[in-house]
């Protein structure tokens, strides 16, 4: 895909001095625990009586974000547009109908006075990456927050790999959705330093074009797996990022001490793999703590106050920097733009957000109680807890955690 369609500038006028910025960013229910939470009445009714009721609701806004103050002095508000459809529904339904609730869930921003809008989770999913959503946008930036996404990722999967005891150039990584727009990037970037590449995904043509490109960036030759269990059977490090309805990587898939970073919502990994592999660290890729101390997004995505997804972040950082343009569209992402949304992320003060797993932080404590049941199991000569003797012993143990 040419550059131009993903880095096509809107307007770039620099922001005076203390001018609020506007933008809206998109999100939409993950599953029926979603819906419920906003809309109790929903917990009476069938599920498919709710689905076909989201199916006729309109786009909406459903927030308004106040409070931020960067770290270079620069302000800016933003509000939550709806899109009421379930992933599924993102999915199944035809795409110029999920086209039109997308689009008017920006334009209803735009009335406020955004001026960039961000594609959270299924909207940024559906067609070609935000392309043919941003082409209907002709007055306003659009951006999938995919690069942003990358970065945090990465930087939050190599500070934990450090953590329990891991180099990253004596490391077997898998990237599972390698043939996506985040995944490729991943797979690129951890190429230049890991021992091992495998890439997993569907498409094998898509992979066997990024096996390419990481052959010729590296010399390297990666691994191509169609099915998830055995592209990521032998990793240490898995970094996961797929369009999916959730629960694609389970317990018995895993390597003993294996960390797996999870960047996709519905999240990838099944949450038996908390309770059956307590040798086993799997964290939430992409949380970010936004600068300002009135900061509030007066909506509980079930993160505490300030938390944001990377994607999330990735508008605020560029309605901040008033850079109104397209950004992070397709599936060809480039990596100058990673590092350009990571160099603006540290010029206003946008920071990690921790550790997090299956929507909890994960503390110091726990992290080194994996380490070190990880390593009774090598010793033990025990590749997974979920399938040799410690089975038992790990069920148990996991109580402490």
């Amino acid at each position: 895909m040419p550059t131009d369609m993903m880095v096509s500038p809107v307007t770039t006028n620099e922001p005076e001095q203390g001018e609020m910025e506007r933008f809206v960013f998109l999100i939409h229910p993950l599953d029926m625990r979603d819906v419920i939470r906003y809309e109790p009445q929903a917990a009476s009714k069938r599920e498919p009586l709710v689905r076909k009721m989201l199916e006729w609701m309109p786009s909406s806004i459903t927030a308004h974000v106040r409070g931020i103050v960067s770290a270079a002095g620069k302000r800016a508000e933003g509000w939550f547009g709806l899109v009421p459809f379930l992933p599924s529904q993102f999915v199944s339904f035809p795409h110029e109908a999920v086209y039109e609730k997308i689009v008017a869930a920006a334009r209803l921003g735009q009335q406020r006075g955004a001026r960039i809008a961000g594609l959270g989770g299924y909207t940024s999913v559906v067609g070609d990456g935000g392309v043919t959503v941003a082409s209907r946008l002709p007055d306003m930036a659009v951006t999938s927050g995919n690069s942003y996404t990358i970065a945090t990722a990465l930087q939050g999967a190599l500070q934990a790999a450090h953590r329990l005891g891991m180099e990253l150039d004596s490391l077997h990584c898998a990237i599972v959705g390698a043939s996506g727009s985040i995944g490729s990037v991943c797979a690129r970037l951890l190429a230049r330093q890991a021992r091992q590449i495998s890439l997993v995904a569907k498409n094998v043509n898509r992979l066997a074009q990024v096996a390419h490109e990481i052959h010729a960036d590296t010399g390297k030759t990666a691994e191509i797996f169609t099915e998830v269990g055995p592209g990521v059977r032998e990793a240490d490090l898995v970094i996961t990022a797929t369009s999916s309805t959730g629960n694609i990587i389970t317990a018995d898939m895993l390597k003993t001490g294996a960390l797996v970073c999870d960047v996709s919502l519905p999240h990838d990994v099944a949450r038996e793999v908390a309770t059956l592999r307590p040798d086993v660290l799997v964290i939430e890729g992409g949380l970010v703590e936004i600068p300002g101390p009135d900061m509030n997004f007066n909506f509980d995505f079930g993160y505490p106050p300030r938390i944001s997804l990377a994607c999330m972040a990735e508008t605020i950082l560029l309605a901040l920097e008033g850079r109104y343009e397209n950004f992070s569209l397709g599936r060809g992402l480039q990596l100058e733009q990673v590092e350009e949304i990571s160099r603006l992320a540290r010029r206003h003060g946008f920071r990690l957000a921790g550790f997090r797993s299956f929507d909890r932080p994960v503390t110091d404590e726990e992290i080194a109680a994996v380490r070190e049941r990880a390593n009774r199991a090598r010793r033990g000569g025990v590749r997974s807890f979920a399938v040799g003797p410690y089975f038992k012993e790990a069920h148990e143990s996991t109580q402490s955690l």
